[in-house]
């Protein structure tokens, strides 16, 4: 009799091992620690912030210290990527980087392509750069999306989804890919230089008129321009996010 009890009670004991077993297998788990961002942890483990958002259900980008979150599907593998594309020019560092269209949305109807900018695109582009002007002297913080620090990326991205832009946060190619050249920037378009931290595409600041522009630098967002002699040689032009055209 005694056996027979231990026998059933070893039965339920390894099956409840090999359940949580495949739980722990099936569903990866990440521990939130200070300085992470969604994108920081969305990248590291090759996920989008849309698909690290929509596993954990999240409603917003704010995280906290010692938070789990889901960072592997149930499927036993990441989150599909769904229509991402990888961004591909001659310029660029040859690490490839994802950079999707969706998620995308102007406050208001995008007009086509090639047009003058609407009331509404001026709106948006005046409004980053006046948003941009107070966050003068913020430090430098890798990946940083907020106004305790930035990186140029998450400079801009922070800028423009204040403007009024709904967009994914991307790196700098991410912006480049989803951006057209222009003959006559405005304030508010893009700046874009190559050969800095890296070969190819790997900065990009917002442009104020007269040649001078508003960036995340090394140590703080600052203006610079782009005839300086470090600059110059680096510059490769103008653009505009392609839902503003």
């Amino acid at each position: 009799m005694k056996k027979k009890a231990f026998s059933i009670l070893a039965t339920v004991a390894l099956a409840t091992c090999i359940a949580t077993g495949t739980a722990d297998a099936a569903t990866q788990s990440y521990t939130v620690k200070s300085g992470d961002t969604l994108w920081k942890i969305a990248t590291t483990h090759k996920l989008t912030v849309d698909e690290l958002k929509s596993l954990n259900k999240l409603t917003s980008d704010a995280i906290k210290v010692d938070q789990k979150l889901i960072v592997k599907a149930n499927n036993g593998g990441t989150a599909s990527t769904g229509g991402s594309s990888i961004v591909s020019n001659k310029n660029a560092a040859t690490k490839p980087v994802t950079s999707s269209t969706s998620g995308w949305k102007k406050t208001t109807a995008s007009i086509g392509k090639g047009e003058s900018p609407s009331l509404s695109t001026e709106k948006i582009m005046l409004n980053a750069v006046e948003l941009a002007h107070p966050l003068l002297d913020t430090p430098y913080a890798w990946a940083g999306v907020t106004p305790e620090g930035f990186d140029c990326s998450g400079f801009i991205y922070y800028v423009f989804t204040s403007a009024g832009l709904e967009m994914p946060r991307m790196d700098t190619l991410g912006l480049y890919g989803n951006s057209a050249y222009v003959d006559t920037p405005m304030p508010g378009d893009l700046v874009f230089f190559e050969n800095t931290y890296r070969s190819g595409i790997s900065h990009a600041g917002i442009y104020l008129g007269d040649g001078n522009f508003i960036h995340a630098g090394t140590k703080k967002v600052e203006i610079a321009s782009v005839d300086s002699a470090y600059w110059k040689d680096k510059f490769t032009g103008y653009k505009r996010f392609n839902l503003l055209q």
